[in-house]
């Protein structure tokens, strides 16, 4: 939403956009982006640039959580809309609120067998829906998932086990640029420093931050932080007639469109306060995986921080946790809740893993044929 928001923005108010799509950004120096297309390796250099990276869902580790056919809702729903789920996928298990529930109810509608795990039954989910009330326990598999398991002992067969959980917002690219980022519960977690025009705070002018990226919210609200950060781009050009009332505009419109304390908790960050800090916590048990790429598991990470890991860094040279293909987007949000709740130090206060290109898994030649034209920027 982030990104459409702020290309409708850039469509009315310049009339002009380039679309680059499946075009993976791997780096930026300045207002100079690495990136590859079609196989090659390219750079871009703007005299502004906004990142709307947006948010993704990530699931809380549990017993078999990394098997294959377990995935987010939202990873689901694009599925669904690819036309790869259906009644010969096999039955699936949902688990989670209202958008699990939706989710059950369009997979219930093209004929896949279902079962929604609930603490109640959504509204707006019809009774057709099978649905329990129950809490997920863990998963089991060959590796791929077979059955979704319960808290109270009942197994459930599945071939696709789909769970709802939380957004939080993708900020390496916003790090690597070397924006400050502070913990905010109430925007999703970590996010980058902003000022009132959506501008990075960092040693680059000019670099913009929009939607989901700057703090998870609705989507109406994604979409018009693109058009406020398309608006403050474009004024900063000097090429936005009106630019001070048009940005002014675009406030009111995020401000109405955000939920209510997430409006408060933006506003508070972009004039400088300081969130309450939070200490968090995530028990898994000692066997419990943390890290699928190289199936690092609480108990290991236990016996880093016994042995004197302090951070997630710490944690990465002792065991691999973070090494893999994934660079901590998949379980970086767990060992951060992890680590704060086993120190007892809000989770704010923790060093994030370190940031470093590539960011995005690329090509060797892609990599190779850019280091050797365009050689890396300092």
């Amino acid at each position: 939403p982030g990104a459409r928001g702020l290309a409708e923005g850039l469509m009315r108010d310049l009339r002009a956009v380039e679309v680059w799509r499946s075009t993976a950004v791997w780096g930026i120096w300045g207002r100079t982006l690495a990136v590859v297309r079609e196989g090659r390796p390219h750079t871009v250099t703007a005299d502004a640039i906004i990142l709307a990276t947006g948010a993704v869902e990530v699931i809380t580790p549990f017993p078999g959580w990394s098997l294959d056919g377990i995935v987010t809702v939202e990873a689901a729903w694009e599925g669904v809309r690819a036309g790869k789920v259906g009644p010969s996928s096999g039955p699936a298990v949902v688990v989670g609120g209202p958008e699990a529930g939706t989710l059950a109810t369009r997979l219930f509608e093209r004929g896949t067998p279902v079962t929604l795990v609930a603490a109640e039954r959504p509204k707006g989910v019809p009774e057709t829906v099978p649905a329990i009330s129950g809490v997920l326990a863990a998963a089991k598999g060959d590796g791929a998932v077979r059955q979704a398991l319960l808290a109270d002992g009942a197994a459930h067969e599945c071939r696709m086990l789909c769970i709802e959980s939380p957004r939080i917002p993708l900020i390496d690219l916003a790090r690597l640029a070397g924006a400050p980022c502070v913990y905010h519960p109430l925007l999703g977690g970590f996010v980058p420093r902003y000022d009132r025009l959506m501008a990075l705070h960092g040693p680059t002018p000019a670099l913009f931050i929009a939607g989901d990226a700057g703090g998870v919210d609705t989507p109406r609200a994604a979409a018009e932080s693109g058009r406020l950060a398309a608006r403050s781009a474009l004024h900063m050009l000097k090429i936005l007639p009106d630019g001070e009332a048009r940005i002014e505009e675009s406030w009111r419109q995020l401000r109405a469109a955000s939920a209510p304390l997430r409006a408060r908790a933006r506003e508070s960050l972009v004039i400088g306060a300081m969130p309450d800090e939070v200490v968090e916590e995530w028990n898994g048990s000692p066997e419990t995986i943390v890290c699928p790429c190289n199936g690092v598991t609480v108990g290991d990470l236990r016996t880093a921080v016994d042995a004197g890991a302090r951070s997630p860094d710490d944690l990465k040279r002792v065991t691999r946790c973070g090494m893999g293909w994934c660079q901590w987007r998949r379980c970086g949000a767990a060992v951060m809740r992890w680590l704060s709740g086993t120190l007892a130090v809000p989770v704010g206060r923790l060093p994030l893993p370190r940031v470093r290109p590539p960011l995005r898994p690329i090509p060797v030649s892609a990599f190779a044929e850019f280091a050797e034209n365009a050689g890396l920027p300092g």
